[in-house]
């Protein structure tokens, strides 16, 4: 008997089937069973190269047995494409999904469930990035049907995640939100699906300059993303109360910050080129912006034990009109503060250079562009690799993608 599942391994739809027993067309069964048991053990093992040949010859094998125009054929196609998907053959991932659509349709109707893995490996190879949103579109409006809600979830969770790894942030917010609120009533406060749901949604709403909303997203975020039985923080934790951080500093609860700054130094290997947690922005005199001035200002100062910048003064600068505008932003600053033997400590000495750069705004005006060190991005994962980031308990180093800023 056939039967449908998800192998989040590589994130192909798979088509579990029973060994053929012997009888009439035992020669296409032996070549059908050969190379689908193969596509299950590359799976299995993670061979992505060997998995792919497999799924081609399954997939050949399977349409000369079933019938080139029959669902167990059109299921093969998804598992194919999806291989394909993965290692970027976009073009063969669309050739082999051509008509899986019009043989599910027929054979479940228009609105089935069943067409959400086609939609969603079509979306993966699609030509356009229209294409694409258009596809998940569908995809997310056909996993309403699922029984069970939080199978839509995961879909969702999924069509999130294919996107964050697309460069596709953008556009992730109505997955967010629809994975969002089936979680937050479906799951545990403690559950990390629900802590990565969390901490997307604060980032759009700092985006939208609501903080206090971000921070309510936040503090849910921390609660499933802090395991207590860790020795030392985890990636996920530490990018939390960095974000936690931005929001109260922008609150002007400056002393609420306080509490995560110092539990964030005292897990921090610290580093004379240590980094502010917190950055605020220079406020330009209009002047400097309407000559489009440029300059690099270089300051140093002590960061004190609470994470504070104090006594800030010019060291080094090309364009002295501004350095009253980077004084008065490094006060802003906050950091995580050195320990020493267990406790926090003042540091002098730290510096920091602000790069100051004007470009027009297009209105007569120009407007600051601010160059700064880069913010550490995405994690180098295997982006085939789905399993982790959809558990409750995943592996960090595999699902960081999900969140910005992890180490």
């Amino acid at each position: 008997m056939l039967a449908n599942r998800t192998d989040h391994r590589f994130g192909t739809f798979v088509l579990a089937i029973a060994v053929w027993a012997s009888g009439a067309w035992a020669d296409d069964r032996a070549d059908f069973n050969a190379a689908y048991r193969a596509y299950e053990q590359h799976l299995a093992a993670k061979d992505a190269k060997q998995a792919l040949e497999a799924a081609k010859e399954a997939h050949r094998a399977g349409s000369k047995l079933f019938g080139k125009d029959s669902v167990n054929a059109a299921k093969l196609a998804i598992n194919y494409a999806a291989l394909l998907n993965d290692v970027g053959h976009y073009r063969k991932a669309r050739r082999a999904l051509d008509g899986t659509q019009d043989v599910f349709r027929s054979r479940y109707g228009e609105g089935a469930v069943e067409l959400v893995p086609i939609m969603m490996q079509l979306a993966r190879s699609a030509k356009t990035p229209d294409d694409t949103l258009e596809y998940f579109r569908r995809a997310a409006r056909l996993s309403r049907g699922y029984d069970d809600s939080l199978v839509e979830a995961e879909k969702n969770f999924e069509i999130m995640s294919i996107l964050l790894r697309m460069g596709g942030g953008a556009f992730v917010e109505p997955y967010v939100d629809r994975t969002y609120e089936i979680y937050s009533e479906r799951l545990e406060p403690n559950d990390f699906r629900l802590g990565l749901v969390s901490y997307h949604k604060a980032r759009w709403a700092t985006a939208r300059g609501h903080h206090e909303q971000a921070l309510g997203y936040l503090n849910g975020a921390l609660i499933a993303l802090t395991n207590p039985e860790r020795e030392r923080m985890g990636g996920f934790e530490r990018t939390v109360r960095m974000q936690i951080v931005e929001a109260t500093e922008e609150l002007g609860q400056r002393d609420a910050s306080t509490e995560h700054l110092l539990l964030l130094g005292a897990q921090q290997e610290w580093s004379p080129e240590v980094e502010p947690v917190y950055r605020s922005d220079p406020v330009v005199p209009m002047d400097a912006m309407t000559k489009r001035l440029k300059g690099k200002v270089t300051l140093s100062f002590t960061i004190d034990e609470q994470g504070f910048v104090v006594d800030p003064e010019v060291s080094e600068s090309t364009q002295p009109t501004l350095n009253d505008a980077a004084l008065a932003m490094v006060k802003g600053f906050r950091y995580a503060p050195r320990f020493i033997d267990g406790n926090p400590v003042a540091t002098a000495g730290i510096e920091y250079t602000e790069d100051f750069a004007f470009l027009s705004s297009g209105t007569g005006l120009a407007r600051p562009q601010f160059e700064r060190p880069p913010i550490r991005g995405f994690l180098n994962v295997d982006f085939t690799d789905m399993s982790e980031c959809s558990k409750p308990v995943p592996d960090e180093r595999v699902c960081g993608f999900m969140m910005p800023g992890v180490k």
